[in-house]
């Protein structure tokens, strides 16, 4: 199957296949051997072994996406889903708005650096057992919410979860990496977002009605199920996907292109005139030598998309990487790394921006719709979280497909070269969007309009923010650092986190001094300020990437 529709485009080259300029994030997304001719390139290239996930059936990736993305839904809804029970925890221990804050605060501000920790053992051993450890933890710290008699007790409980359910925002990332090709990942890390974000949103609605008819402690009994029910779903359906592949292998069609662009260099400068043509034959006598377990060409490997899971991929206690301890320091070491370069720290910020924007109205719904005019209920309150959700999978059906159709068709009108910046023209419509909600939501909050109106056009088209934003931005960064994928997670989290707990200092002050409408504001330049640095990203993201095209980073993959 072609990727490209119009031929004559697709064979309409910018500049020879020879003057490409080879750096990561850029893909030559069709095989330049004649004997393929315009064959879509699978990026990473799968190898012939049937346990390479790149190599498994269809309904094998689905059923794995499909696990990971209720487990990520089912722990996210045990961590943030507590604000409609602020009154009850009020009334119970005699609290203020900035201490019933913090019980959301502490727990995003350790959730989001525990992935430093998180990553490390994914790669160290696999993804499916820090899954488990995770769900056996989380089942034991509902209990611990469940029965705590003071504040200090909770809280600390609230901070254990916080570390648990961090693999709620990594996992699923390292998965979408391990299993799904460059072509696919704008829609699956699109549906990864709204699954996470998904289950933020209807843990309240459920936590709202089961307190105000049981009290507070019983959603924690059912979070305690739903923690069982994560660790069940990883046990029996989720098999291991982490697999080590050749660098080689990980790197696009362009990229294995470089020892042959090499050699035309060295006839040109040795006084050998260029050849713009070659035969098939000499082409292949050029290119990299391929690992025992690589397929020169994706279609000649019968077992791509035949493929499945073993035994092996099932193993309750796997052995750990006997190169740990390099690991360790390198996945602990990266984050920090990753951080100032500038494509990541671009993607982190938006990452944040998004995602805190939701953590604003998480944090004051209760406060302000329980309140006159409104009035509501904590199970109203809750109710309202719907809002969002629909605003999620409004974003989420649009935003992935949309950002996979902007790269394929600016990657056709160039002649068949991708380059990773192709998908951020993609956010303009979101961030009109996410202006729209931040603007509408504060002025709502402050002259008490109507609360569909709140609801609609404040908590509504942050939904389709924070299922679109974040998951392009991510696609992006991914698409130009592949082997550190989670890494990149990580440094997103961090950032998110970082300035979500912050956000439960600042807001409820800062909004009894100065009124909800400035509050938003300074949420609008949090959120708005990264999106506007997509433009010079889109204009000189290349010339980034190439100031990192030697790092070492695009050659961990082999190590992993």
């Amino acid at each position: 199957m072609t990727l490209y529709k119009d031929e004559e485009a697709m064979n309409a080259y910018p500049t020879s296949t020879w003057d490409l300029e080879l750096i990561p994030g850029t893909e030559l997304m069709r095989e330049e051997d004649s004997a393929f001719p315009h064959q879509k390139v699978l990026v990473p290239r799968p190898s012939s072994d049937p346990a390479d996930p790149l190599t498994w059936s269809r309904k094998w990736k689905l059923s794995l996406a499909v696990i990971q993305v209720l487990y990520t839904v089912l722990i996210a809804a045990t961590a943030l889903s507590i604000p409609p029970m602020f009154p009850l925890l009020a009334a119970e221990f005699d609290l203020s708005e900035i201490q019933l804050s913090l019980l959301v605060g502490a727990t995003v501000i350790v959730l989001g650096y525990a992935n430093i920790i998180m990553i490390p053992c994914s790669n160290i051993f696999g993804r499916r057992a820090v899954c488990l450890a995770s769900g056996v933890i989380i089942c034991a710290t509902c209990i611990w919410e469940a029965l705590a008699k003071s504040y200090g007790s909770l809280i600390a409980a609230r901070c254990v979860n916080g570390f648990a359910t961090a693999t709620s925002e990594t996992i699923m990332v390292q998965v979408i990496a391990d299993v799904f090709f460059l072509h696919e990942r704008g829609t699956w890390m699109g549906i990864y977002f709204i699954s996470m974000f998904g289950g933020v949103l209807i843990g309240p609605v459920i936590a709202g009605n089961i307190c105000e008819k049981y009290g507070w402690r019983s959603y924690f009994w059912l979070s305690f199920g739903l923690g069982a029910a994560s660790f069940l779903l990883i046990l029996f359906g989720y098999p291991e996907t982490k697999y080590r592949r050749s660098a080689q292998d990980f790197a696009g069609a362009a990229q294995r292109l470089s020892n042959a662009t090499t050699l035309q260099e060295t006839e040109k400068t040795s006084g050998t005139p260029p050849t713009k043509e070659i035969s098939s034959e000499s082409f292949s006598q050029q290119l990299p030598s391929p690992s025992p377990k690589s397929s020169p060409n994706p279609c000649s490997n019968p077992d791509n998309g035949h493929g499945h899971p073993s035994r092996q991929n099932y193993l309750l206690y796997p052995p750990p990487d006997p190169r740990w301890k390099s690991l360790l320091l390198r996945d602990v070491l990266t984050p920090l790394r990753l951080s100032i370069y500038p494509i990541v720290l671009f993607a982190a910020l938006n990452v944040a921006g998004a995602a805190n924007t939701l953590i604003f109205w998480n944090l004051t719904e209760s406060a302000v719709l329980s309140a006159g005019p409104y009035f509501f209920s904590p199970s109203a309150v809750g109710y309202s979280n719907f809002a969002v959700l629909v605003g999620c999978f409004i974003g989420a059906a649009t935003a992935g497909p949309f950002s996979d159709w902007v790269a394929a068709r600016a990657t056709r009108r160039n002649g068949g070269v991708r380059e990773a910046e192709m998908r951020l023209p993609a956010l303009i419509p979101f961030a009109l969007v996410t202006a729209a909600a931040i603007v509408c939501g504060g002025v709502g909050y402050q002259d008490r309009w109507s609360w569909p109106l709140v609801l609609v056009f404040g908590y509504g088209l942050t939904g389709i923010c924070v299922a679109s934003v974040p998951g392009i931005c991510i696609a992006y960064a991914v698409d130009c650092y592949k082997p550190v994928s989670g890494e990149i997670m990580v440094v997103a989290t961090v950032f998110k986190n970082s300035i979500g707990f912050g956000m439960s200092w600042w807001i409820f002050p800062m909004a009894a001094k100065v009124g909800w409408v400035n509050t938003a504001m300074v949420d609008f330049g949090l959120t708005m300020g990264p999106l506007l640095l997509a433009i010079p990203v889109y204009i000189w993201g290349k010339k980034l990437r190439r100031r990192t095209k030697d790092s070492g980073v695009h050659e961990w993959e082999a190590q992993i």
